[in-house]
């Protein structure tokens, strides 16, 4: 089974974009499906915290994803 693990930083022109459109621009090698089920099962973290995937997002937040 592989282990997907990925850190990254929020763009500050995201601001105001929500949480799941943000992440699936961020990591185009995964579908937006998989990327909001992942968000929901708290996978995808923002800031080390789980949030929903219409979360808006003030950029420069720290996103983790393990899947």
């Amino acid at each position: 089974m592989t282990l997907i693990r990925h850190e990254a930083v929020v763009p500050l022109a995201a601001a105001g974009r929500r949480f799941d459109q943000t992440l699936a621009e961020m990591f185009p090698d995964y579908s937006r499906s998989r990327l909001a089920g992942w968000i929901k099962a708290g996978a995808a973290t923002l800031d080390g915290a789980k949030a929903p995937p219409r979360q808006s997002l003030k950029g420069g937040e720290q996103v983790r994803l393990e899947a």
